[in-house]
């Protein structure tokens, strides 16, 4: 954990501005599973607060809960009468028990142990709570050149990544995890799409969000450093004639307790 948390130091401005929003439509499928009103929204993994700040259109109280200082410094900007962000773990939450009628985790499960993060969400659910690990496509339908070169510079990133012998629990497992658990009596994967409309400057922000990019430029990684100047040159022709909407896949994991 400590080493996935740690990846995300020293651009939290960028990381806020071009990261995509939870898009509503996420709170709107979870209150299908829930029999009352929605008292508590916890975010756990909640980076600068962006999904986190959604919530308080479905609930009285939201909180969100991130290990990173850095991160938590710019979440707290946003932070109001129905919205708190606390320092904790995914495992270690410090929150009460049986508080929340939701718990979500939005891009950032794989950064967590499974077994005992999940039994911490368990313990601070409401019976009938719902948890959701949510997640999007690593890179949004936008353009074939873009898209196919985007992809080879992760593949150059894993390279790094396993060099460094980074720890990353795979979302192809966070349902299995979830059911294994016994902490469920259901469980299911929910897919739908959003689009985002993006500009040159923030679309370059959203690329350069990324923990693994950050990571091989801090570190001057140059089988990455070279392929970036390509890599801009097809950004602005891509953004030549204005903005260009972006398409993100989600998948929500949801356990009800």
């Amino acid at each position: 954990m400590k080493n996935g948390y740690e990846r995300f130091l020293g651009f939290a401005d960028i990381y806020d501005e071009g990261r995509p929003h939870l898009p509503g439509k996420a709170i709107e499928i979870l209150k299908r599973y829930l029999n009352n009103e929605i008292e508590v929204i916890v975010d756990i993994g909640c980076g600068t607060g962006n999904s986190t700040e959604i919530c308080t259109d479905y609930a009285d109280k939201v909180i969100g809960i991130e290990p990173s200082e850095d991160m938590l410094k710019k979440a707290r900007e946003k932070e109001n009468s129905k919205l708190t962000f606390l320092k904790g773990y995914g495992n270690n939450t410090g929150l009460e028990s049986n508080i929340a009628d939701i718990v979500i985790c939005s891009q950032a499960f794989h950064w967590m142990e499974p077994d005992s993060t999940i039994k911490e969400v368990s313990r601070i659910l409401k019976k009938g709570g719902i948890f959701a690990v949510i997640d999007a496509d690593t890179f949004p339908v936008i353009d074939l050149r873009i898209e196919k070169e985007n992809s080879d510079i992760q593949d150059t990133i894993e390279t790094l990544d396993k060099k460094q012998n980074l720890i990353i629990y795979p979302r192809s497992q966070h349902l299995k995890n979830m059911i294994n658990s016994n902490q469920f009596q259901y469980c299911k994967e929910i897919c739908f799409c959003n689009e985002v409309l993006y500009d040159r400057e923030r679309f370059e922000k959203y690329v350069y969000s990324k923990g693994g990019m950050q990571n091989a430029i801090k570190n001057n990684y140059e089988p990455v450093i070279s392929k970036l100047e390509g890599f801009n040159n097809m950004l602005n022709d891509l953004f030549k004639d204005g903005m260009k909407e972006a398409i993100f896949s989600y998948k929500i994991k949801i356990g009800v307790k």
